[in-house]
């Protein structure tokens, strides 16, 4: 009885040692499914750091703003899209251990246990007593797929140009939301500006109304320039409208850049952009070589090394695969002989396979690797070209932009002499009140078309910056 007991006990403690191994799996697989990657804090930390350093953020303290360096680096860190983008890295980086993982050998543990009835049997006039006997295996499995030809090997590196061209993919992410960010940002505080001076026109507009109304009845004015400047009033008060349902829409933009509640974007800081200037010089011309810094330039050139290598393990798939097994053990009929040294078991062996015929699948995969090839060099000359015309439709809207910000800011500078010289005249008498302050409003409108030219001249600075992959 206790012998029965042993050997049950021994039974039960093998089969518990196997489930375990696949509980503890198991477990492991529920809490990498549960584990966000957001909580380990000292990665995504060096993550953003090196994300910050990709979209060169020294850059933007040339704009001379209090708060624009610190939306991007919010942004940076926080905007969902990038972190998106940075988890798909993540998961080609672990992709990439995956295949490496295939140029190791495995090792299993199987513990088996079988119970085997033998029939009874007669041949001629021997008869075979039925029979019932136990056997108990715990061998140790190693499988290598010997690598003869490199295939393996060409794979690992076919996931790794993958992976580095994700990375890059993300780093040409970080550099347009970057732009992005300042585009909105300096659209915001252009808008602020913008709306003070429409108060002022709509103040003005409306004075200029009432006086009318007023010379209309002393018969000084016709009922037809009453309509007119009521109109004109009216069409002051939309545009103010106009300005501020735009300049909410691009603050609710901003605060959904930056991971924060719509419902709070009014309380977003900004700065003067009177004060917003670009304090380096923009250089007139552009070296080609800046081109092969660009993020995405470098991940299509990876993707043709890839697509080369990726014929490379085509052609090898014509080869043969070398396997090679390994099982040591022990191997026993009686539990308690289990262990003895003579039950060890040990086999090695090297098998070869050749796939004699797979009804053309591997010549067409090698065909369908050759074109891919092709269309990657196609569309590595085309984003080489346009990466080219990029720059230099930059650099002609930065030529045109700023003569016509130069233009305007002159303009204003005229029109602020006259407007002193019509302050003279009006203390003198020549001209009357409402002729001032038409000219007052001319004046505050020639400024916001300064806004606008001021505002576009920077955000040409971030195009060039953009496409220039940071190297401005």
């Amino acid at each position: 009885m206790n012998k029965k007991f042993f050997k049950l006990k021994i039974i039960t403690i093998l089969l518990t040692f196997g489930l375990s191994i696949s509980r503890g799996l198991c477990n492991n697989l529920d809490e990498l499914k549960k584990e966000p990657l957001q909580t380990k804090s000292a990665k995504l930390q060096c993550n953003c750091e090196q994300n910050l350093y990709a979209i060169n953020i020294n850059w933007w303290d040339n704009f001379n703003d209090p708060y624009l360096k610190n939306y991007i680096c919010q942004t940076i860190e926080k905007n969902h899209e990038l972190k998106k983008a940075a988890l798909k890295t993540e998961e080609y980086r672990q992709a990439l251990r995956q295949i490496q993982s295939r140029e190791l050998p495995t090792l299993t543990f199987s513990p088996t246990f079988a119970r085997i009835k033998t029939a009874r049997n007669e041949i001629g006039d021997i008869e075979f007593a039925q029979t019932r006997s136990n056997i108990y295996v715990l061998p140790l499995v190693v499988r290598y797929e010997a690598d003869i030809f490199l295939k393996n090997h060409n794979k690992t590196k076919s996931a790794k140009l993958e992976k580095d061209s994700w990375e890059y993919k993300q780093k040409a992410a970080n550099i347009l939301m970057a732009s992005d960010v300042a585009t909105v940002y300096i659209n915001i505080i252009k808008l602020d500006k913008t709306i003070k001076s429409q108060e002022k026109i709509v103040k003005i507009r409306k004075k200029v109304f009432e006086l009318t109304k007023e010379r209309n009845i002393a018969g000084l004015s016709s009922t037809y320039e009453v309509t007119s400047t009521d109109k004109l009033y009216t069409q002051a008060k939309i545009e103010l409208n106009d300005y501020k349902r735009q300049r909410d829409i691009l603050l609710h933009q901003l605060a959904v850049y930056i991971d924060s509640s719509p419902t709070m974007a009014e309380n977003l800081k900004r700065g003067d952009f009177d004060k917003l200037e670009y304090k380096k010089n923009i250089p007139k011309t552009i070296s080609s070589e800046v081109i092969s810094f660009r993020p995405d330039i470098i991940e299509a050139e990876n993707n043709l090394k890839k697509a080369k290598i990726d014929i490379r393990i085509a052609k090898k798939e014509f080869l043969p695969t070398v396997q090679i097994l390994g099982v040591a053990g022990y191997s026993s009929l009686l539990l308690e002989r289990l262990f003895d040294w003579k039950n060890i078991i040990a086999l090695i062996g090297v098998a070869a396979f050749e796939k004699i015929y797979t009804g053309g699948y591997n010549m067409a995969t090698l065909r369908i690797k050759k074109v891919q090839f092709e269309e990657l060099l196609e569309d590595y000359k085309q984003r080489e070209l346009n990466a080219f015309q990029e720059i230099s439709d930059a650099l002609s809207y930065i030529e045109f932009d700023t003569q016509k910000d130069n233009d305007n800011t002159k303009k204003i500078y005229l029109e602020k002499k006259n407007l002193k010289l019509l302050q003279e005249r009006l203390k003198a008498g020549i001209i009357s009140y409402l002729d001032y302050i038409q000219f007052e409003e001319r004046l505050l409108t020639l400024q916001t078309e300064q806004n606008n030219s001021k505002a576009q001249r920077l955000i040409d600075y971030i195009t060039l910056f953009k496409v220039t992959g940071t190297k401005l």
